[in-house]
């Protein structure tokens, strides 16, 4: 094989092995936000359900559901990961991290603009609003009270968001 198609090779597996790292770090990001919201908002301060639109029963349904979908999530990275372990140079653990908070920040960027905004399924904090969104006044059909929980929800969101394209934008860069 000549040098310049080894060194297309080279650099074709790089770019390959770069974009696996990537997903394996996004399904690894959305896997542990789900995780988090679901533990920390929907179990331990009991804020939010994933759909509030319903009987106590069908709330506990939608948080089962989405608890399968996170675990989902988690177990596929968690295979990507391991499959990959042996490809892994400090150069993909840093492309998986990087992708890692784009999973974790997008994810929860979604969460709260399109299901808490545009969908209304859910609000950050649903003890704030005792009446779904109804007899309240709203700003775009969010509860007034809630406002301040949704604006630092979606800042930390974008803020890991952004750190995590920077570190990927950085990642890519000393890709051959």
């Amino acid at each position: 094989m000549s040098s310049q198609a080894q060194t297309d090779h080279s650099a074709s597996d790089s770019k390959r092995t770069i974009r696996s790292a990537f997903w394996t770090g996004v399904l690894l990001g959305i896997g542990i936000a789900a995780f988090l919201d679901e533990t920390i908002f929907h179990q331990l301060l009991q804020w939010h359900t994933l759909y509030w639109y319903t009987t106590p029963q069908g709330r506990l349904l939608s948080d089962g559901i989405f608890h399968i979908f996170s675990t989902l999530l988690l177990l596929w990275g968690a295979l990507r990961l391991w499959k990959g372990r042996d490809n892994w140079n400090p150069l993909q653990r840093n492309a998986i991290l990087a992708a890692l908070l784009i999973g974790l920040g997008g994810f929860n960027l979604y969460d709260g603009i399109v299901q808490h905004v545009i969908l209304r399924l859910h609000i950050v904090n649903e003890h704030v609003c005792s009446v779904i969104a109804g007899g309240q006044p709203t700003f775009f059909g969010i509860c007034l009270n809630d406002i301040p929980y949704e604006i630092v929800f979606d800042v930390i969101a974008l803020a890991i968001l952004v750190a995590g394209i920077i570190w990927w934008q950085r990642v890519r860069r000393r890709v051959v």
